[in-house]
């Protein structure tokens, strides 16, 4: 069985369907990897697969993007365990950088804003301390 090489116009439509959706993959790869690189490669690798695909049998392309991507992230994961388990020193999720969506923004400065109000003020945590 040979594969063969997607035309420019395959290509160019495959991209055209891929790319708006490449955020949102990247840090669904990112939050299930903790590694932008990781991540990246993931989601080049679903691109791959997308070239490949039958994309006019294809109902959903975000529900068959994410998906694949997961699928990728889990056998990243189940390889990486090994990699892992004799790496020597701390294991850090890589922070992300780009744009958050505001909905996600605004919960996350809505969650710090409750957790303030909860706290004593500093005036009075001395005040308690010293008594």
């Amino acid at each position: 069985m040979t594969a063969t090489a997607p035309s420019h116009a395959e290509a160019a439509d495959a991209a055209a369907s891929f790319d708006p959706l490449r955020p949102l993959l990247t840090r669904v790869a990112y939050r299930m990897l903790g590694s932008v690189a990781d991540a990246e490669d993931v989601v080049q690798d679903a691109f791959i697969r997308w070239l490949g695909a039958d994309r006019a049998s294809v109902h959903e392309p975000a529900a068959f993007l994410r998906r694949t991507v997961t699928r990728l992230c889990l056998d990243q994961l189940k390889s990486a365990r090994v990699r892992r388990e004799t790496y020597v020193g701390p294991w850090l999720p890589d922070p992300i950088v780009g744009e958050e969506p505001a909905a996600t923004r605004a919960r996350a400065i809505g969650s710090s804003a409750s957790a303030d109000s909860k706290s004593p003020a500093p005036s009075s945590r001395r005040r308690g301390a010293a008594t």
